[in-house]
């Protein structure tokens, strides 16, 4: 690979970003074209392995100085407040803003739905196994690499917060505006608990345990418990 092409593939180049990034986009169509849960739980699980395998192609074996040093170790009790607190801001603010998310997402362009499992395996699968690794791919794409590229690229960190969250609302595309809106809340979330504990299993761990929650289940029967 000559010395251009190399420069190209730099984890605060732009090129590896579109390969990285642009599948979570992309893959909504999919689900618009075939929704059924088969596909989309290949798809789904495909863009997230290919994205963790670029991104480890694109950093391994180099020296690079990151703003946000890579760390994924075991949690320390910081940590773990962290993503405790993550989790109950993330509910809290479903419960309250639910009926505002659902009427945006009624009101928009709202073009896909989350398909239900055809059975009892899948569904425990995918709440489990399935919820890491979104948790997972998408704080290690959308918080580590997204904030650490934004700032290589002189962004400040505030900005490199407040893009991140943006991009990473605007995957969720296809659901319509509410859910475009309470991910992007849900990343800037997810940011500042990675940011105060420089540790990505946090923010890891909010992810796969709000998910969880919520496509098990658990927040709609809370909310209709306070309702």
């Amino acid at each position: 690979m000559t010395s251009p092409e190399r420069d190209r593939w730099r984890a605060d180049g732009w090129l590896p970003a579109f390969f990285i990034i642009g599948p979570y986009f992309l893959n909504k169509f999919v689900y618009i074209a075939v929704p059924d849960y088969r596909a989309f739980l290949a798809t789904d699980y495909a863009v997230r392995l290919f994205s963790l395998t670029l991104l480890y192609l694109l950093l391994k074996g180099r020296e690079i100085s990151l703003p946000i040093p890579w760390r994924l170790s075991m949690p320390s009790a910081k940590d773990l407040m962290l993503a405790f607190v993550g989790t109950l801001l993330l509910i809290a603010f479903n419960l309250i803003g639910r009926s505002w998310i659902e009427f945006l997402n009624a009101q928009s362009w709202r073009l896909s739905n989350f398909p239900s499992p055809p059975n009892g395996f899948l569904k425990l699968f995918d709440d489990t196994i399935g919820m890491v690794l979104v948790g997972l791919s998408e704080e290690a794409v959308f918080r580590f690499y997204l904030m650490n590229l934004l700032l290589m690229r002189g962004a400040s960190r505030a900005l490199a917060i407040g893009l991140s969250s943006l991009v990473f609302g605007a995957i969720h595309w296809s659901y319509g505006a509410g859910a475009m809106a309470f991910a992007a809340f849900a990343g800037l979330v997810l940011a500042i608990v990675y940011l105060a504990s420089r540790n990505l299993v946090a923010p890891v761990i909010a992810h796969a345990a709000y998910d969880a929650a919520y496509f098990s289940g658990g927040l709609a029967l809370l909310s209709r418990t306070f309702s």
